[in-house]
């Protein structure tokens, strides 16, 4: 029986494939609007998590403002940390700037760190070639830079290697590493990658007015992030004078940007659903026409036997059909959006779990609740009013 009602339902839709077309179009658009919309969300949660392995979520960013601008530490104050907060493992202290570097008449701009030896531990930072700042390199006219400013200072006759020389002011740098590509990190003031790396006595030399504003802490594994702020925060209290110190977990920032990345695709759904109850709306219209066209046919099964259900089975069928065959099509172009936006952006391409259910889903829910109307309407016919349509 349902088989025989299937097949007649996709019968009618072929015998009227102009409207049936245009009905499943809209569906189609509608359901992979929603599916696409939801998988973008999955693809930005994705990156946002990836953004932050790369750094690893035990991090704590230290920022101390003055009344008037920045702040300062106090070095020795910042390097003492890990003894005074057991819970903080490692901590590095840098400087902030940022100007023009010259190399082979080349000239790249980029932001400037002034660092310790333990900004690439803290930081998990890995070489492409030479090795970082240290403890010995004090004075020493050395620098470091990233994968990007690299690249941006070097030509085809010379690239920018370990031992090259670099024009920042009126000083002359050698290069003594390269960094491996980084990821930006939301941790981070900077793009490592077009950053360049000198050792804190060094910033007075490439900066007008320099100030140790920030640090990046690395806690403990068995560390609790709420704890470790309370207890720096406390340390800090009595040195920092009127300045101000706010502290900026990995994880507490993880949490604000996953409920965000909640609350976006949520919209992007509601855009999707729209899309597809306009979907819907054009499948009733079709239909109700259908019923117009047909009240000749509707007449005659009815006069024949058919009973009000009967009917109401067969034009439903109909609308679930074309939205069935819309949500499985629907599928299929939500997914390739979605890819294409991750190819777009260079993002990592995931399939969200529950995009293609619920969007299949839904585009079914809509089919039989805007369909459910015109094959009612259909089996309240008068059969012979029916009977009389031209």
């Amino acid at each position: 029986m349902l088989r025989r009602v299937i097949a007649e339902a996709a019968a009618n839709l072929l015998a009227s494939r102009q409207r049936s077309a245009l009905a499943l179009l809209g569906i189609v658009i509608g359901a992979a609007a929603v599916i696409a919309m939801l998988n973008v969300g999955a693809i930005a949660r994705n990156e946002t998590v990836r953004q932050f392995r790369q750094l690893g979520t035990d991090i704590l960013t230290l920022r101390v403002d003055g009344t008037t601008g920045m702040g300062s530490f106090q070095l020795a104050d910042v390097e003492a940390v890990p003894r005074e907060v057991p819970m903080v493992a490692e901590i590095a202290p840098f400087v902030i700037g940022g100007g023009s570097v010259g190399h082979e008449g080349q000239v790249g701009n980029g932001s400037h760190l002034g660092v310790t030896a333990a900004f690439a531990r803290v930081s998990r930072l890995r070489m492409q070639g030479g090795r970082f700042i240290s403890d010995l390199d004090r004075y020493e006219l050395y620098a470091v830079v990233g994968d990007g400013l690299a690249r941006q200072l070097s030509t085809p006759y010379a690239p920018l290697r370990v031992g090259s020389n670099l024009r920042i002011g009126r000083y002359v740098f050698a290069v003594i590493g390269i960094l491996d590509p980084v990821l930006q990190s939301p941790m981070m003031p900077v793009d490592i990658d077009s950053t360049l790396f000198v050792s804190i006595p060094n910033v007075r030399r490439i900066m007008s007015n320099p100030a140790l504003s920030m640090a990046i802490a690395r806690m403990r594994p068995e560390a609790d992030a709420d704890q470790t702020t309370a207890q720096i925060e406390r340390y800090f209290a009595p040195k920092l004078r009127d300045a101000v110190l706010s502290v900026q977990s990995a994880r507490q920032l993880i949490a604000g940007m996953q409920s965000q990345m909640q609350l976006f695709t949520l919209l992007l759904g509601a855009v999707g659903a729209i899309a597809l109850a306009l979907g819907g709306v054009g499948v009733m219209n079709i239909m109700l026409v259908s019923i117009a066209e047909r009240r000749r046919e509707i007449g005659v099964r009815l006069a024949i036997g058919a009973e009000p259900g009967d009917i109401r089975t067969l034009f439903l069928a109909e609308a679930v059909l074309l939205s069935v065959t819309g949500g499985v099509l629907g599928i299929f172009l939500g997914i390739a959006g979605a890819w294409a936006f991750a190819w777009l952006s260079g993002w990592e391409f995931v399939i969200s779990p529950t995009a293609a259910p619920l969007g299949a889903g839904v585009s079914v829910a809509v089919g039989i609740f805007f369909g459910f109307y015109p094959a009612v309407m259909a089996s309240r016919l008068d059969p012979i009013e029916a009977l009389r349509a031209e």
